[in-house]
């Protein structure tokens, strides 16, 4: 049991560097985007590279929520447990009261974690978009350079 805690502690932290990796990739992707376009007039050809900042920003912002949502998840799960051992004022030990929060967190629960999957997807399928957008428009500059 304590082995199955500690691989699920391992997989919360891994899922939650990858999240931060993501953010941080993003960031930096934007970053580069900036200064690669200062002191460049706007063009018709930069319109993959908007698509790549928004499909970034879309990526970021999904990644933070993904983050609210699990940090929300561990505070309810920490929740859970001090009810089910009675340490929560409100409840006590009624077993009715018991019931009735334990059932509402776990729904609580079962609605942040298929939010965060969902988040966590987005993150990805837009840091991937916004990549491939830049790569399209690095191409269309460089063929816009070669006429």
């Amino acid at each position: 049991m304590e082995e199955q805690k500690e691989i699920q502690k391992q997989f919360r932290q891994q899922q939650e560097k990858y999240a931060y990796y993501i953010i941080a990739l993003c960031v930096a992707a934007i970053g580069f985007s900036i200064n690669k376009t200062i002191d460049v007039p706007l063009q018709l050809t930069q319109i993959p590279l908007g698509i790549a900042i928004l499909a970034w920003g879309a990526s970021i912002y999904c990644g933070l929520r993904f983050l609210r949502y699990v940090i929300s998840t561990l505070f309810s799960n920490n929740a859970y447990f001090d009810i089910l051992q009675g340490n929560n004022p409100e409840i006590g030990n009624h077993s009715q009261l018991i019931k009735a929060a334990t059932d509402g967190i776990i729904q609580a629960m079962e609605s942040n974690s298929k939010t965060a999957s969902k988040l966590a997807k987005w993150q990805d399928w837009l840091f991937i978009i916004g990549f491939v957008s830049f790569i399209c428009w690095h191409i269309l500059e460089m063929y816009k350079n070669t006429i």
